[in-house]
């Protein structure tokens, strides 16, 4: 749970604003059509704070919010899971810049390749711009891991935990949403299959390809279900390379391991317009389908039961508890040392193996063997002069030869060995720092 939530709101009279300018500009342009009769004056804006009194007064409540930032959004999102009204239903909308997200109990370094996103996808010919980066992000619910980028819209529903909650309702809601829109994607067939991805079929006879997938938070009285929906990703081909780690056969986690599957776009176009578009289409018709299940005789009122959030609602001096769950999002505390034990061999290689346990990211023990099995180095946390952080070795070869692990020791560590220490060839050593690098 996010101890850093207060567990008090601070509950205020619902102020009457004039609409911003960029809420104006939003709403006409992606709902237009459904609601041009229902914009009237008489439309208000209100705080967070105020969520678990506005969420009771006005559920359904749909909320879209405008960062890119993947740590504000999953933060906005378990604020609303956290404070919305036990009886409300809430849908949110959210585009993440390129981001690989790994589920609550996963290890990252058997998830992803670390290094490869720390290098970056590489830069766009056309454009001649820089290497983007890529962050890697732990969410708060479970789950396998899944990469994000501005072709990849999520969607989160958040309703009562309650016996008419089941993990494919929302997944169906959104297959029959997007459905109708097969003759104009490239689809011909579009379901929910026994893990609750969305899968779909371009043609007859061809391969299923996931185009969505699932996570789940179930709380006290609450249920959270996010999913994606590759629906344009211009970095679909390099998904496989990401999350392609070089520790697979090295590792071996007592966590959650993902189940890889191929995946597609519901439509490919170089035409960033067109993908706009494609998006409103098919934010639009989740946002009906939903109502269809939860509006009643609701109206939808832009500036009261439909909303827009932006970063700002991350700023500390606004609200300090969403301020600080990114920061513990963006810490390497929650990215590594939520990690559960796991082991490590690195298999023999140049007549020596290396093995190691670790658990939240720190080393518990290691052990350095010959071609022999026999113990030529034992390194145990008790025995170090402080905790080892497998996220924050700086030097491998250090470490395993002399118990140092700080670059200012690395001329030491590389040179002739001292009687008795382990010559560990740089083979070995390359080997672990591309499954472990040091994370900056």
């Amino acid at each position: 749970m996010w101890t850093a939530l207060t567990p008090l709101l601070r509950q205020s009279t619902c102020r009457h604003l004039r609409r911003s300018p960029t809420l104006n500009q939003f709403s006409s342009l992606l709902y237009r059509p459904a609601l041009r009769s229902l914009t009237t004056a008489s439309e208000r804006s209100w705080s967070l704070r105020d969520l678990r009194r506005i969420s009771e007064e006005s559920s359904p409540l749909i909320c879209h919010l405008t960062s890119d930032n993947p740590y504000h959004n999953l933060t906005i999102e378990h604020y609303l899971l956290t404070y919305s009204h036990p009886e409300s239903r809430i849908l949110l909308f959210y585009t993440n810049r390129p981001c690989v997200v790994i589920g609550r109990n996963q290890n990252p370094w058997l998830e992803t390749d670390i290094k490869r996103l720390q290098q970056g996808l590489p830069p766009d010919a056309r454009s001649n711009a820089h290497a983007t980066p890529v962050d890697l992000v732990r969410r708060r619910s479970g789950g396998g891991t899944v990469f994000h980028d501005s072709g990849n819209l999520n969607y989160s529903v958040i309703v009562p935990n309650n016996k008419s909650f089941t993990r494919s309702t929302h997944a169906e809601m959104v297959v029959r949403a997007l459905s109708p829109m097969s003759s104009t994607t490239n689809f011909d067939d579009l379901r929910v299959n026994d893990r609750n991805d969305i899968v779909m079929r371009p043609g007859a006879g061809s391969q299923w390809l996931k185009v969505s997938g699932s996570a789940y938070k179930l709380t006290r009285g609450r249920a959270l279900h996010h999913g994606t929906l590759l629906y344009s990703s211009p970095y679909i081909n390099k998904i496989s390379e990401l999350l392609r780690s070089p520790g697979r056969e090295f590792i071996q986690a007592k966590g959650v391991e993902s189940v890889r599957s191929p995946v597609g776009n519901l439509m490919w176009t170089t035409d960033t317009v067109k993908r706009q578009a494609l998006r409103k289409e098919i934010t639009e018709n989740i946002v009906r389908e939903f109502w269809r299940m939860y509006g009643g005789s609701a109206q939808r009122r832009v500036g009261w039961n439909e909303v827009t959030l932006g970063a700002e609602e991350c700023v500390e001096e606004k609200h300090p508890e969403i301020a600080a769950g990114v920061a513990e999002l963006m810490s390497h505390a929650w990215r590594f040392e939520q990690t559960p034990r796991f082991d490590f061999s690195s298999g023999v290689l140049d007549g020596l193996e290396v093995a190691f346990q670790a658990n939240r990211g720190v080393l518990e023990h290691m052990v350095v063997k010959d071609l022999a099995g026999r113990d030529l180095v034992k390194r145990q946390k008790e025995d170090l002069e402080q905790p080892v952080k497998l996220h924050d070795v700086r030097n491998w070869k250090g470490f395993i030869t002399r118990g140092t692990t700080q670059e200012e020791n690395n001329n030491a560590a590389t040179a002739s060995a001292a009687p008795g220490d382990v010559e560990v060839s740089d083979a070995l050593v390359d080997r672990i720092e591309a499954i472990f690098p040091r994370s900056e």
